[in-house]
């Protein structure tokens, strides 16, 4: 009987890793297929990203393998159970062309399910400004995807820097702008030694706090894309009985237009187009930030 159920498992996962999309005639008329071996910081660039490509016309088919905090050691950990076929540790998301499908998989199943064009690979944040914690982990992810999915170009998401409330940054005696300069470094030096196309996120947000500018007060995100998660504005801080001002939403993860901004950023990149044409904007993004968010993705193509 368990022989029975591993086995129907097993054809379970196959149907959902193969059901995004239907049958194409020619490589012309496939969509790209992209899949995302990530996190919290990946499985966000579902939410715009499917719509932006189609506002300029691009056929996307978009799957995510996710766990949240999932750092390069914890991905080759997973790797390494390969022919386990009951160990179905990620939850899988997919998006071709508004067909979704969800479940359950496992990485390699998952890289030989499609002949992907792209695999996204990213260090979990928290590990990100450390180029040590990309070694050995990551050479051996990297050289197991180009195992499984030899077609492929593999791109690698430089995650974002944490807003000034996140209390690891004081745990790790840095602040935002070391936290950036570091991660910037180690995502460079990791991408550069396997020859990997770099998606740069984490550059993006810097370029948005930079260029609007954002500005911090003790109750507000100063218009950061990072913060504050679907909450109200004004649910987003809340007083202690001391009369401080502290969070009370997310501190590290984008923000709602910060979601928007990585679909613009990915697009960008993936596609090497340029989406100051794309149309598509979601309500609760201003004309005005939504420019600026176009002119960043498109500078960084």
């Amino acid at each position: 009987m368990k022989k029975i159920n591993i086995i129907a498992a097993a054809a379970a996962v196959g149907a959902v890793l193969t059901s995004g999309c239907s049958t194409f005639k020619s490589e012309e008329e496939k969509p790209l297929k992209v899949l995302m071996i990530g996190n919290s910081f990946s499985v966000c660039a579902l939410q715009h990203m499917p719509a932006v490509a189609e506002s300029l016309g691009l056929r996307l088919d978009l799957a995510s393998l996710y766990i949240g905090g999932c750092s390069l050691e914890r991905h080759w950990d997973n790797v390494q159970k390969d022919g386990d076929k009951s160990f179905l540790p990620y939850g899988f998301s997919r998006n071709c062309e508004g067909k979704i499908t969800r479940g359950k998989a496992n990485v390699c199943d998952a890289l030989r399910s499609e002949k992907w064009d792209v695999v996204t690979v990213q260090q979990a944040s928290g590990k990100s400004w450390q180029k040590e914690s990309y070694h050995p982990f990551g050479d051996e992810l990297v050289a197991k995807i180009r195992e499984l999915a030899p077609t492929a170009k593999i791109y690698v998401q430089e995650t974002w820097s944490y807003t000034p409330w996140d209390k690891r940054l004081k745990k790790w005696k840095i602040d935002q702008d070391e936290m950036y300069e570091k991660l910037k470094a180690a995502y460079a030096d990791f991408a550069e030694q396997h020859s990997l196309g770099m998606i740069r996120m984490g550059t993006a947000v810097q370029e948005w706090r930079r260029r609007l500018p954002v500005k911090y007060t003790e109750n507000s995100f100063g218009g950061d894309v990072v913060g504050g998660g679907r909450q109200p504005e004004r649910d987003q801080f809340k007083r202690t009985k001391e009369n401080r001002w502290v969070p009370n939403s997310d501190v590290c993860h984008l923000a709602r237009r910060g979601e928007y901004l990585q679909a613009l950023v990915w697009t960008a990149k993936l596609f090497k187009t340029d989406v100051r044409r794309c149309k598509y904007k979601p309500d609760f993004v201003s004309e005005e930030y939504a420019k600026l968010m176009k002119e960043i993705a498109d500078e960084l193509k």
